[in-house]
């Protein structure tokens, strides 16, 4: 047998009260001080999104990873040549790739990409990346080469990755 669950009147429960909600909408323009409506923003102005860029001290590089405490280079290659691709037949925003380039390479990658139109196609399938050979080396280092297929054409992409902060970090792009 389950015992009903009682209920007290609100005025016999103590410390509670009902208050009303803060307004969380901004004034209107005829409420602002003065009544002044805010002025109107430029449209010729092209807002760009703020990036956050690490800071390095006075020029210095960033300290390289030593491949024993990298991940395995041959996963995240495939995993990151696939995401270009996809990139690229424009069935994926490009910022997913900011996170694993450098700052150059993403903004060449951006200039590429929005220098010409970008339609979206058929998503790259599992099988676009045919091969991927990556060598590397003991200080961080992996030197990749892949060929993937777009379309009914094969092209070949090289990559530089650097182990920067635990990760691997592409530092160099040709193809795609």
């Amino acid at each position: 047998m389950s015992a009903a669950p009682l209920e007290l009147p609100l005025s016999v429960v103590p410390g509670l009260r009902l208050l009303p909600a803060p307004c969380s909408e901004p004034p209107y323009d005829d409420e602002r001080p003065g009544g002044r409506p805010l002025p109107l923003r430029s449209t010729s102005l092209v807002a760009r999104p703020l990036r956050i860029v690490p800071a390095f001290l006075d020029d210095e590089e960033p300290v390289r990873t030593p491949a024993s405490d990298l991940p395995p280079a041959q996963p995240f290659a495939h995993a990151l040549v696939q995401r270009l691709l996809e990139v690229v037949a424009g069935v994926r925003p490009l910022k997913q790739l900011q996170r694993d380039t450098t700052l150059e390479v993403y903004d060449e990658l951006e200039r590429v990409l929005t220098s010409r139109p970008r339609v979206a196609g058929p998503r790259p399938d599992g099988r676009a990346v045919r091969s991927v050979r990556v060598q590397q080396r003991p200080e961080g280092i992996a030197e990749v080469s892949a060929t993937v297929r777009r379309g009914d054409r094969y092209a070949a992409v090289a990559l530089r990755l650097e182990g920067v902060g635990g990760t691997w970090r592409c530092t160099q792009l040709v193809g795609a």
